[in-house]
């Protein structure tokens, strides 16, 4: 099966490697300056952006494709579906790509359904008025990756993390959101003809105050079933709401201190920071990235976990050093660590592409140092 891969810079590489070790032949389109990291994966590698959709879907065409992917990369999917609607191959309506295209238009779809979210404002620039309770989120309505993310406790506060807010949306929209206290969790899930299937649900650790970093993350979550079924169907109803059909889905919630769930975002592809690309496989057996390569070309099978173990990944960063940074120099000492690696100077983090190394595990019990 061949399957076209739209993007090749590193946060593909994972994904690369195993749709090579699953047999499916790589044609893979970037710009060479910027993503060469996985050229050399690919069977044949085009050094066009994946914005170039016309000209990707005329290649699509020639090289007789059976499939369109992303993978993880949000900014990507409108180009994804144009090509496969092309191509004639199933994939998310034109009314779920409006729906979704950035954080305030989910916000608003899931408002209008009586969806469990935090109440929330939108300005444009640091002198927009507005009217919302403090503590609040600041955060970009288009960005990701923890990218301009501020907790603000007071007004005097806000006009700087405002304008750190816009100077990574491209749209220059900024979100005022309350913030909700408890914990955070991720939900992974892939969908194939609007049937969703929850695979599992991470819990995510973070920095905290101000600019809320993923330093960790560990599955299963420590949930009671009670927990777990209020989180899945809430999941469920916000796939169902932003009429998401096909493909992965990686949904944040919170819970806040008197159990209630309420949902921050949700991305309709896969998540990043291995969740998806590994630790789901390490905890359940079931190959996720597999499963969005069948949902892609179309020849889906329902998830079977055939597996229950831990898993999980640290995040190294000025802040986890003392911690982190032992287990991944000495990882081969660590029967539990499946995979590590530092790739850059350590240092305090402010998003999540500051950090600057990991380990993951695998275990019969969750790894806590």
């Amino acid at each position: 099966m061949k399957i076209a891969v739209l993007g090749a810079n590193y946060q593909y590489l994972s994904f690369y490697k195993q749709a090579k070790a699953l047999g499916y032949e790589i044609i893979s389109f970037g710009r060479e300056e910027d993503d060469h990291v996985c050229s050399e994966l690919a069977d044949k590698f085009y050094n066009i952006s994946f914005t170039e959709k016309e000209q990707i879907l005329k290649i699509c065409k020639q090289e007789g494709v059976d499939g369109v992917t992303s993978f993880l990369i949000e900014s990507a999917l409108p180009y994804v579906y144009y090509i496969s609607r092309g191509l004639g191959i199933p994939c998310n309506s034109k009314e779920c790509e409006s729906l979704i295209r950035d954080k305030l238009t989910m916000r608003e779809r899931m408002k209008e359904m009586n969806i469990s979210i935090p109440a929330y404002a939108v300005v444009h620039s640091k002198v927009d008025n507005y009217n919302i309770l403090f503590p609040v989120v600041v955060k970009p309505a288009d960005s990701g990756g923890s990218r301009g993310v501020t907790l603000v406790y007071e007004r005097g506060q806000l006009e700087i993390a405002i304008e750190r807010a816009l100077e990574w949306s491209p749209s220059k929209t900024v979100m005022l959101e309350q913030f909700v206290g408890g914990r955070e969790f991720s939900i992974e899930a892939i969908s194939f003809e609007g049937k969703h299937y929850i695979v599992q649900i991470t819990d995510k650790v973070t920095t905290g105050s101000p600019y809320f970093v993923e330093l960790a993350h560990h599955q299963p979550a420590d949930l009671t079933i009670r927990q777990w079924d209020d989180i899945k169907e809430l999941t469920i109803s916000v796939l169902d709401a932003l009429k998401v059909e096909y493909g992965a889905s990686h949904t944040e919630i919170k819970l806040d201190d008197d159990g209630v769930p309420y949902v921050i975002e949700m991305g309709a592809r896969m998540g990043g920071d291995f969740i998806q690309s590994d630790l789901v496989k390490l905890s359940t057996g079931y190959d996720l990235v597999g499963g969005v390569l069948e949902v892609a070309t179309g020849r889906f099978h329902a998830p079977i976990a055939d597996k229950s173990k831990y898993s999980g990944v640290y995040f190294l960063c000025e802040e986890t050093k003392d911690r982190v940074l032992p287990y991944i120099e000495n990882f081969d000492k660590y029967s539990f660590i499946v995979d590590a690696a530092i790739y850059g100077n350590i240092k305090r983090v402010q998003c999540n592409s500051d950090r600057s190394g990991f380990f993951i595990y695998q275990s019969e019990n969750r790894i806590l140092i």
